[in-house]
């Protein structure tokens, strides 16, 4: 049976400026958890990308609120040597996102921007948009299978 441990619960406001804040607390959590240095650089470059949606996105310009980070290991069953990281990002935009808005624009388009999805759906295992049925609450959850 698998076990969960939560590694952080960080909430932050929606907005660029705390978002250096975010990166090292991450970096701070893979590296205690012996990933290493490229994987944890990937992972952070992902979760940084999805938490920037969120602001530029859901929240957009007009719009304030928080950014709730949630990180848990979830241990395999035994004998297995693989574990998994679980990363949700709550939002509480009045704007709901939906699945569909989840992508990338076309890689041969040159141009900066719009490939955060791409970012994030290369470096992690799993990209999902979980349902939420309370109005004006998002839950973006990555996950990243690692060494144990």
């Amino acid at each position: 049976m698998a076990c969960n441990h939560t590694l952080l619960h960080l909430q932050f406001p929606a907005c660029a400026e705390h978002m250096a804040v975010v990166r090292q607390k991450l970096r701070e959590i893979l590296s205690a958890h012996g990933q290493p240095a490229d994987e944890t650089n990937s992972v952070v470059l992902a979760v940084g990308e999805a938490c920037m949606n969120i602001i530029q996105h859901a929240y957009g310009p007009d719009d304030r609120g928080d950014i709730v980070l949630e990180v848990e290991l979830e241990n395999g069953t035994a004998g297995e040597a693989r574990s998994e990281l679980i990363f949700r990002l709550t939002d509480f935009a009045s704007r709901k996102t939906c699945a569909e808005q989840l992508k990338s624009r076309p890689l041969d388009e040159i141009r900066p921007g719009g490939l955060g999805c791409f970012i994030m759906q290369q470096v992690m295992d799993e990209v999902k948009l979980l349902n939420c049925d309370k109005p004006g609450i998002n839950v973006l959850q990555l996950r990243k299978k690692v060494q144990t």
